[in-house]
């Protein structure tokens, strides 16, 4: 008992010893008598002033706490005379008792009106440099087991007001600053969540400041260095040329975020992103995220008005043909991203009517490199193509400016990849089960193959399109069982032909726009078609007309449809420099046969053909006043813009087949009454 006597006045002794110290340090000890030298031991080692303008005010207990009003650090020499950081008041406190058992209770830590100034000036110096460098003499220290660790630490809070931040770039001319930083926290221990407030403003080379706020639970482990922030929401209003004057709300929320720092791994759950209307949603994970990220996960944009968006955006729509597109968008698909690539994986994209599926990514950031793998149930290009423009009265009928070929886009386009379509409108033209194969780099762009079906036929294609130097155009294309009157009508907006064929095309060009490339085309084609007609024009009626004419008679009267059918129409030709010249056309019907030559001048819209055409057996239609023309030979001409050309029998050389037909009567009975002589001569034989 007498030994506990002992121990237990000696404790007290020692708590009184303790009290005491504290005491008279509290009573004799003026932290303000060394504020002088405080100033000269920062301006030795930092080769700035300090500034102490307020008192220091110290409390021992039960509080070791430390309060100081204004202070700065000014600035280095080139950089202005506003200071580097200053404080309006800053108070920092720890409980003692727990200190000295070897435990970390930190008060609530304040600062009012912090203000860092960070400048680069016209050379490229920063004025922060001669800090950053730090003492090289200074040595890493060691924690013993001793030594309070942060995970053993307890913070009752924090909390800052009034903050600011200033980066200026006064080499790049820029100035960006955070203002009215506002932080508060709950208490905050290792691996205890705590709640965490954030506001601030953001300001950019005079545009409006910009709103910032956060709001969450937020739990840091310093031990395992892993760190989390639950049910948090990050808002802010931003500002911008186009945007809506009140500025356009942005909100990124999730359930939670955690990182761990020590496995380099990410995870957020139910992430969110608004911004106006338009509202992305997804789940994100990732792995190695400082030394080579890899990040993965879902992502999926909720139905949205598109023009909408481009509003809010300040962005102007594109004119489009049909004013009606550019309506609804949305996407969901899986992603996986590293330092240099993207992939979107499992992709489901609607645009308005159409739907695409399939895979897109970009194999490298640096080379722009393109990959897809897309499915497309139907789409119409033609409703999203610039509209077309008017064009003046005076302007020939089917004539328009060329096109010039984009080829610094070409130049660096770097993609590879297969396109299918269920059905697809292109250039007036109707395509469906269409495959696209598309190769482009370097300025050598490929396009095969392309398959597809059209107007109830095949079509099997490839094109390639290099733009290294003056862009070539090199088209092979293979149509076979196509329904021609369907697509002379969408392509050309032209009903002058039905039946159905094959066509073949092998051409190239070069040129700088479609005018030039026109001008240089070269290359042969061959077609053929059966059970058609040619619509607009009747060459049996103006055979009819002709002869009429020439003969002084009564002028034929039209009962049917202006229209020559035919069973058969083939011929081949030689494109060279845009001028296609034809010198086997062969046409059969049941009443006449058609063979001829000609030219098709694609670069003027004009057409030139010779036609002779033979009457094999009279029409119903004049049988009765025209029996002499079977077996006869008619000279046709078609003449005049390939948009309305004029089909007239030439009537020039109708009359010398005329003259000619009557010469070899004439000629004929000549002979006969020749033959007659002489076989009276000769005695009947």
């Amino acid at each position: 008992m007498r030994a506990l006597k002992i121990l237990g006045l000696c404790l007290a002794g020692l708590v009184g010893l303790i009290v005491v110290g504290l005491a008279a340090v509290w009573l004799l000890f003026d932290p303000n008598d060394y504020k002088a030298d405080i100033e000269r031991l920062v301006e030795e080692r930092t080769h700035r002033r300090l500034t102490l303008q307020g008192d220091l005010k110290l409390s021992v207990f039960p509080w070791l706490a430390l309060q100081m009003g204004p202070a700065q650090l000014h600035e280095r020499a080139g950089f202005g005379d506003q200071p580097f950081v200053s404080v309006e008041n800053v108070r920092l406190s720890v409980k003692l008792l727990p200190l000295l058992q070897g435990r970390v209770e930190v008060g609530q830590v304040q600062l009012d009106g912090p203000s860092i100034r960070l400048i680069t000036d016209e050379s490229g110096r920063h004025n922060w440099s001669d800090l950053a460098a730090g003492d090289e003499t200074a040595s890493e220290s060691t924690p013993t087991d001793s030594t309070p660790s942060i995970a053993s630490a307890r913070l009752a809070g924090i909390e800052i007001s009034k903050g600011s931040v200033v980066l200026e770039d006064r080499k790049e001319k820029t100035r960006r600053a955070v203002r009215d930083f506002e932080l508060s926290t709950g208490p905050v221990t290792s691996g205890q969540p705590f709640d965490l407030r954030l506001s601030l403003g953001l300001e950019q080379d005079g545009q409006p400041v910009t709103p910032v706020k956060f709001d969450g639970r937020v739990t840091a482990d310093f031990d395992q260095a892993i760190h989390r922030a639950d049910k948090w929401v990050l808002t802010l209003q931003a500002y911008g040329s186009g945007l809506p004057k009140d500025g356009l709300p942005v909100t990124l929320r999730a359930d939670s975020l955690m990182v761990n720092l020590k496995q380099q791994q990410l995870d957020i759950q139910a992430l969110s992103l608004e911004v106006g209307k338009t509202k992305l949603t997804g789940i994100v994970a990732g792995k190695e995220i400082f030394d080579a990220p890899q990040i993965s996960g879902q992502l999926a944009l909720t139905p949205i008005a598109l023009r909408e968006l481009f509003r809010d955006l300040g962005i102007k729509p594109p004119a489009t043909r049909d004013a009606q597109v550019l309506q609804k968008l949305a996407f969901n698909t899986e992603f996986t991203a590293t330092k240099t690539s993207l992939a979107l994986h499992k992709l489901q994209f609607n645009l308005d009517d159409t739907t695409a599926q399939g895979e897109f990514g970009i194999a490298d950031f640096e080379s722009k490199a393109l990959r897809f793998d897309l499915s497309v149930d139907r789409i119409d290009f033609d409703r999203y193509m610039p509209p077309v423009e008017e064009k003046p009265a005076s302007a020939p009928a089917g004539e328009s400016g060329p096109t010039k070929i984009p080829v610094d886009a070409l130049r660096t386009l770097n993609a590879r990849g297969d396109l299918r379509v269920g059905d697809a409108t292109f250039g007036g033209m109707r395509l469906s089960k269409l495959h696209l194969g598309v190769n482009a780099r370097d300025g050598d762009v490929k396009l095969q193959p392309t398959d597809a079906m059209v107007y109830g036929g095949q079509y099997k294609g490839a094109l390639n399109l290099n733009v290294v130097s003056t862009p070539r155009l090199g088209l092979e294309s293979h149509a076979a069982g196509i329904d021609f009157a369907p697509l002379f009508k969408d392509m050309f907006q032209s009903q002058r032909i039905s039946g159905k064929g094959d066509v073949n095309v092998k051409v190239s060009a070069v040129g700088a726009d479609t005018g030039a490339m026109l001008k240089n085309l070269n290359g042969t084609v061959d077609f053929k078609a059966h059970n058609g007609a040619f619509e607009g024009v009747d060459l049996w009626f103006e055979i009819r007309r002709a002869r009429a004419l020439l003969r002084k008679e009564a002028l034929p009267v039209r009962t049917e449809a202006e229209r020559t059918v035919f069973s058969n129409c083939r011929g081949s030709g030689v494109f060279a420099n845009g001028v296609l010249s034809n010198n086997d056309l062969d046409v059969a019907s049941q009443s006449l046969q058609v063979n001829g030559a000609g030219k098709v001048d694609l670069v003027n819209s004009q057409i030139d053909y010779r036609l002779m055409a033979k009457v094999l057996r009279l029409p119903k239609e004049g049988a009765e006043v025209n029996a002499d023309l079977v077996e006869a030979n008619i000279p046709v001409t078609v003449k005049g813009p390939l948009a309305d050309p004029k089909v007239r029998p030439d009537m020039e050389g109708l009359i010398k087949s005329e003259v000619k037909k009557r010469v070899d009567d004439e000629k004929q009975k000549l002979e006969k009454k020749l033959q007659d002589k002489l076989r009276g001569i000769l005695g009947g034989k």
